[in-house]
């Protein structure tokens, strides 16, 4: 029987505990990389806004704290 471990799929890191999974793809996700949308769980904002708005938009990557080069 396995135990109650898993693993983030972002960043890679063991976890003794089972970890909230992504709403779009289903990745399980610790809570230093989630990315939250509309009070749900996502592994990016990819995820999180083709989750609400479908994938015909484009969708900045970057992280909401890093500034861009300009």
């Amino acid at each position: 029987m396995p135990g109650l471990s898993d693993t983030c799929g972002i960043c890679g890191k063991n976890y003794l505990f089972s970890l909230p999974r992504c709403g779009f793809c289903h990745k399980a996700v610790c809570a230093t990389c989630v990315v939250r949308v509309g009070g749900s769980v996502f592994c990016g904002k990819a995820c999180g806004h083709t989750f609400f708005y479908g994938a015909d938009e484009d969708v900045d990557e970057t992280a909401a704290g890093e500034e861009e080069d300009e």
